[in-house]
């Protein structure tokens, strides 16, 4: 009777079968932590050796000093110095037996105990003694005294890593919210150590633990709410302040030339790639991806400098690098197991590099960092011209070093002003090129290409703009990415390097900068990769540093790359148009971006115009159907605090009107304008409302829209 109920409650009852997958993460002690702690336990006298013999006459000693660590066929070769003094004590005075100078190796093995499970010790194999003419001692009396003392010194080392594996066990649920604390409590029991080995570069394990799937239900993506975006916001700034931090600080570390310059890449390429990463939807969170990414990027630069410099070989490193590594090991099993990355993760994180309570890493400062421009050779307005004391100094940017040329800052100029003020901002820009080549090492046609470049580069970004009128204001032209003025300064990117302030309120604040920008490229990427003699010859300078200065570093190639998106390609082919414009003589017709005619330029062919499109006034609320659409004043006649609900964004205002003719409602409509990827759009707001709540209720008007609702402030 009982086995039939329990059938029948089986087949009625709903079966869950919870599906883990096995995690395996490297875990590596590399030579240089690995000889830290073997000093700091066996080789700890003050004089940083290991005295071997405890004679109690004072006669004798043998000593060790300086081991050197390194692989041999699979076994963890120690190479130490050995001295020796033998000698016996006569009638109250040592008549020495012997002194010898040489060196000892060691051959161990790593190992794990049973007892012992989160613990390494060395296994001593054999060793060998060979004197200063690179002879073995195989035999005799100090070979008898040295084997019997040293064998049972390395015995007596272990390296224990239970700390380590608890701050794991502390970091590791931070970033698996959705997991019940049974399911992480699994997952901690399971996680083990496995695969002992020597390897060329150090003692390699690996660590290995189960995670569970998460049953959550699948919700339809919904717009975020105004709280879900602060959220949002904090939590990707703290992710570029950690980063930011951590390069900060290995780059103090070093002083490598090439070590410094290759963080000062990662550092470029992150931040190029976060602008990536937050234009893409929001699904399975790219700003996630972008993160560890980066951060993996970032270890292995980590683990050269700890090398380079004992003092940052340390077990917080080592679990620093271990917890990237497991974060990158969980985000390839996808989105089914629930990873996120949380502000308390990025904490522990952050902690486990340093723990300066007076830093807080996390912080995200648009202000100017002195510390950040100083380990970049940054040249400050302050300084002097000291590019002499250093061979990096490859960050030659200046803080407006030329004259500010005020008559062209909030200058929107009327037609009949264009030709005079096209004349002013040419003389600005090839005044700002002149000044950077001076003090660079391009030869002169290098240099040409270099003036060509800049004012290229100023017509593709803002046909020559610095400022646009909107509301009747002059404001500062910009894109939704955070791309100011003139040069089109991303202020994200460039955190900390430039005052943002003056980005966008002093026009030759913002040509110098991107001035500066671009020969930083050009010498350091176009020309150091040799991109002018591939074919195209000099020309290919210019291409291949506008595709770094548009997309970072990592993109030097792209402007001939064939595996690159067709709007990237249509980009640098748009720039290559300019340029050859330029080349021309006809730099002049960027005036047909601006609304000038054909008669105030230099050239007799139209001009492309897909550089950032000008900003038109929409035209007067549409009253021709029963739906009354505002314009973008009423939208900016709103209380900045009170909520509007979005509804969609258009190519065209005849798109967006004919969407709202579409629904069938009668209300407060509005159009407003906005730019993505130098992309004119149109987004369609409904409503106004002084509660987060009230929008709510009257979404479901919409039953076939998600509305996201959205303050005021945030649409202008």
């Amino acid at each position: 009777m009982i086995e039939k109920l329990t059938a029948v409650l089986l087949i009625l009852l709903p079966v869950q079968f919870v599906q883990a997958e096995t995690v395996t993460v490297p875990l590596k002690i590399g030579f240089p932590l690995l000889r830290q702690l073997v000093v700091a336990q066996l080789f700890n006298n003050e004089s940083g050796s290991a005295e071997l013999l405890n004679d109690p006459d004072g006669c004798s000693e043998i000593v060790l000093s300086d081991p050197k660590f390194s692989e041999f066929d699979r076994d963890l070769r120690i190479n130490s110095r050995l001295s020796a003094k033998l000698a016996v004590k006569v009638m109250g005075q040592c008549q020495p037996l012997m002194a010898w100078h040489g060196h000892i190796q060691i051959i161990s093995s790593p190992v794990i105990k049973a007892n012992n499970p989160q613990q390494i010790y060395l296994q001593v194999k054999h060793s060998e003694l060979t004197n200063q003419n690179n002879q073995r001692l195989t035999s005799g009396t100090l070979w008898e005294q040295a084997s019997g003392l040293v064998h049972p010194l390395f015995d007596r080392f272990h390296l224990d890593l239970r700390p380590s594996i608890n701050e794991l066990k502390n970091f590791l649920p931070l970033f698996l919210p959705g997991h019940s604390q049974d399911q992480l409590d699994q997952m901690l029991a399971s996680l083990h150590l496995a695969k002992m080995q020597v390897a060329a570069d150090g003692i390699h394990s690996e660590l290995v633990f189960d995670v569970a799937t998460i049953n959550a239900p699948q919700q339809p993506e919904q717009g975020l709410t105004h709280q879900e975006q602060l959220q949002w916001q904090q939590k990707w700034q703290s992710m570029d302040a950690l980063l930011t931090h951590t390069i900060k600080h290995y780059a103090a570390a070093t002083k490598l030339d090439n070590l410094r310059l290759t963080l000062f890449d990662i550092l470029m390429d992150a931040r190029y790639g976060l602008q990536d990463a937050l234009q893409q939807d929001q699904v399975d969170d790219p700003v996630r991806h972008w993160f560890i990414d980066s951060w993996t990027r970032l270890v292995p630069v980590m683990q050269q400098i700890s090398a380079e410099n004992p003092e940052y070989a340390t077990l917080a490193l080592m679990t620093m690098v271990t917890a990237t590594d497991a974060l990158q090991a969980l985000d390839k099993l996808g989105p089914a197991f629930g990873l996120d990355i949380s502000i308390d993760g990025l904490r522990r994180l952050a902690r486990m590099l340093n723990h300066n309570d007076d830093i807080n890493p996390l912080k995200y400062d648009e202000n100017i960092d002195l510390e950040l421009r100083r380990l970049f050779q940054f040249q400050l307005e302050s300084e002097n011209d000291n590019r002499g004391q250093s061979s990096l100094n490859f960050w030659p940017i200046r803080a407006a070093m030329a004259a500010s040329d005020r008559q062209l800052d909030n200058w929107v100029p009327v037609p009949q002003e264009l030709d005079h003020y096209l004349s002013r901002v040419r003389a600005l820009l090839l005044n700002s090129a002149t000044k950077t080549v001076a003090r660079s090492a391009l030869t002169s046609r290098q240099q040409a290409v270099f003036r060509k470049l800049l004012l290229a580069t100023a017509w593709q970004e803002s046909c020559w703009r610095q400022y646009v009128v909107k509301n009747n204001k002059i404001v500062p032209i910009s894109s939704s990415t955070g791309d100011t003025g003139i040069m089109q300064i991303n202020e994200r990117v460039w955190r900390g390097f430039v005052d943002p302030h003056k980005l966008r309120w002093d026009i030759a604040y913002n040509v110098n900068s991107g001035s500066d920008i671009l020969l930083n490229y050009m010498t350091r990427y176009a020309i150091a990769k040799a991109e002018h003699e591939r074919h195209g010859g000099i020309d290919n300078l210019a291409r291949a540093t506008y595709s770094a200065y548009n997309g970072g570093p990592g993109k030097v190639s792209r402007y001939r790359s064939r595996q690159v998106s067709q709007a990237h390609r249509k980009i640098d082919a748009a720039f290559y148009d300019k340029y050859l414009k330029v080349k021309n003589g006809q730099e002049m017709a960027v005036a047909e971006c601006l609304g000038g005619s054909k008669a105030i330029t230099a050239d007799s062919q139209q001009p492309k115009t897909d550089s950032v499109p000008a900003i038109k006034p929409l035209s007067r609320p549409d009253v021709a159907t029963k739906h009354f659409i505002h314009d973008e004043a009423w939208i900016k006649q709103q209380d900045r605090n009170h909520f509007t609900l979005q509804l969609g964004v258009f190519s065209s205002y005849q798109a967006a009107k004919d969407f709202i003719r579409q629904q069938g409602i009668n209300g407060n409509f509005a159009v407003y304008q906005k730019q993505k990827n130098k992309q004119l759009l149109y987004g369609v707001v409904y409503g106004r409302y002084a509660t987060h709540q009230s929008a709510e209720n009257d979404s479901a008007r919409f039953t076939h829209i998600k509305p996201w609702i959205r303050p005021f402030k945030e649409i202008w």
